[in-house]
């Protein structure tokens, strides 16, 4: 392989439930720039179940766009490239394409490790049915069963710190050895073991001959100390195992990457932990990617990463979690429009059918996006409990501040005016304080995440070169507010001279000042007394720079969090009155 600081032409794919996507990026005037951009229907599923031919047709678009010719006759990638206008010089791929992979967590105690654990998995594509330790107040029959009747892919086993007894461990090796030995050749599962990492051998020797084992290292090396990324990326080498039974592709994708084939929320968190580092230390950056198939959310705090994968939500083949408890009111209340409970299930299980399915109509366009909406909020929920505690004591309810928001995700990508995704992620995230919201319209964060694994120089320079859109500042005040009540006063000043503008915004209201990208103002804010706008105290003013974007600067005075009322009838008036506020309708 060629010298990575050489490397000037840069191939990079992402390989979606849905679409597959392929990137290419070059030097131009000696900074990394995006040349072009594909995207085809992924051919991960039915009839073909091989990811590799939806890479060529996406590589082939791109031939088409820059007349480069990216792979020879038999098709394999021109490595390196060549002055002849073919080839690449690096080749990186991310990819959340296959089936879901059935996991049971097994551990000693369910404290300490079993937290850990559920962790872990839930920062992979791994869907959990059931969870086994030493202290289960199930027989040991019954929790055998459970591995026999759930039939897992995987079994994940943890426990233990460096150092630590060895003799609880193994009886929970020998229940798991036992289950394992009564299922039929071919449906054994695979066994990850991110324990006590000095009985890594004797546990592998242990379940010899019943399952094919992976040793991680230890998530849990001490009581203190939780190291998840390691055995995260171990872990996804397991899961493309598994995944490479069932669908085709993965082996060539990997030799092209030169073994470092990822998967696409481990790339998107790592573009998120980057951007932790370089923007405001006091906040954290917050990352949402709203899938077919899954919703990753992905917060750092000072680099420190929190990943969240919810397997079972999505806007595709996984948006009937939606009606596992059966609560339609949930998506309902986001509705500016009367729907019937089974006009809005149909829409579900035709949209689960048909993943790559898009609105037609305005009516369909405010239900897909509704369901973002609830999507996005209950994968956030199930996210931040694992997060670092907030400051306020009712943190669970209100998000810590973040800065910036970046989104991705074909239903907001799509949306016809860029209010319309503003309007789900303040519905959905309800942000507080200062923050701006980033969209990602070709779906390029996992793309710049996997990037920056061999190569972070062309990571820092995209990013600096504008590939994502900003839909501009918001400014979200939280406190005592009350109905009809003024809650601040503003004043924006151009700093390219444009008169100044001012004003007050009430309760309830969505206030947009335009600010066109690439403009910048001085804003000054005025809260009144009981309101917080992130400047240290209740009712304290303050000035701040802000930037601007496809809307401008979003004042939401609706409150933290929002305050909705049940009648299905007072809602679908306010979210109307929202979308125009925000200017999502003319």
């Amino acid at each position: 392989m060629s010298s990575i600081p050489d490397a000037e032409i840069i191939l990079a794919v992402d390989v979606g439930s849905v679409n597959t996507r392929a990137s290419l990026f070059d030097v131009v005037d000696g900074r990394y720039r995006l040349v072009a951009t594909s995207e085809v229907s992924s051919t991960a599923g039915p009839p073909l179940f091989d990811i590799g031919e939806g890479v060529r047709l996406a590589m082939d678009r791109i031939r088409v766009i820059t007349g480069r010719r990216l792979t020879d006759e038999t098709e394999v990638l021109i490595y390196p490239s060549t002055g002849f206008g073919s080839g690449v010089d690096l080749f990186v791929s991310s990819i959340s394409a296959g089936p879901k992979v059935k996991t049971i967590i097994a551990g000693l105690m369910p404290g300490v490790s079993m937290t850990s654990a559920r962790r872990l998995a839930e920062s992979a594509y791994l869907d959990i049915v059931g969870e086994i330790t030493l202290v289960d107040r199930r027989r040991t029959e019954e929790q055998i069963d459970l591995i026999l009747s759930q039939r897992p892919d995987m079994i994940l086993i943890v426990g233990g710190t460096d150092g630590g007894a060895s003799d609880p461990l193994f009886q929970l090796i020998e229940l798991i050895k036992l289950a394992v030995s009564l299922l039929p050749e071919g449906q054994k599962p695979r066994i990850v073991y991110s324990g006590n990492r000095n009985l890594g051998a004797l546990v592998v020797d242990r379940l010899s001959g019943g399952a094919t084992v992976n040793v991680t290292p230890n998530i849990r090396p001490s009581l203190e100390m939780e190291e998840l990324t390691p055995a995260r990326l171990r872990l996804a080498e397991t899961l493309f195992e598994i995944r490479s039974n069932r669908i085709t592709g993965y082996e060539e994708l990997k030799q092209w990457s030169g073994d470092a084939l990822i998967p696409t929320a481990e790339a998107f968190g790592r573009l998120i932990r980057y951007l932790s580092k370089v923007y405001h230390p006091d906040k954290g950056v917050l990352g949402v990617d709203l899938g077919a198939s899954q919703v990753t959310i992905a917060a750092a705090f000072e680099g420190d990463l929190n990943l969240s994968v919810n397997s079972r939500l999505g806007a595709g083949s996984s948006i009937t979690g939606l009606l596992e408890n059966g609560d339609l009111f949930r998506v309902m209340r986001w509705l500016p429009h009367e729907v019937s409970d089974s006009q809005l299930k149909d829409y579900i299980h035709n949209k689960a059918i048909r993943q790559g399915s898009i609105p037609v109509t305005i009516e369909e366009l405010h239900i897909e996006l509704a369901i973002a909406r609830q999507l996005i909020r209950q994968a956030l929920f199930n996210a931040r409990q694992t997060w670092p505690a907030g400051k306020d004591s009712r943190s669970m309810l209100l998000l810590p501040e973040v800065e910036p928001i970046l989104a991705g995700g074909a239903s907001l990508a799509r949306a016809p005016r860029p209010g319309y995704s503003a309007l789900v992620l303040l519905d959905a995230l309800q942000p507080t304080g200062v923050s701006t919201l980033v969209m990602d319209p070709y779906s390029l964060a996992p793309t710049l995440g996997a990037t920056a694994g061999p190569l972070p120089l062309a990571t820092v320079q995209l990013l600096e070169a504008g590939v994502f859109v900003s839909t501009g500042t918001v400014v979200a005040p939280k406190g005592k507010i009350r109905q009809g009540r003024k809650v601040l006063s503003y004043q924006l000043e151009y700093e390219d001279g444009s008169p100044t503008k001012g004003g007050e915004v009430n309760y309830n209201q969505i206030e947009v000042l335009p600010l066109a990208t690439g403009q910048y103002g001085r804003l000054t804010l005025r809260p009144e007394g009981g309101v917080e706008l992130g400047f240290g105290l209740l009712g304290r003013a303050g000035t701040l720079r802000v930037a601007g974007g496809t809307l401008g600067v979003m004042i939401d005075a609706r409150g933290r969090p929002l305050n909705l009322p049940r009648d299905l009838g007072q809602l679908r008036e306010l979210n109307q009155r929202w979308l125009w506020d925000i200017g999502a309708l003319e």
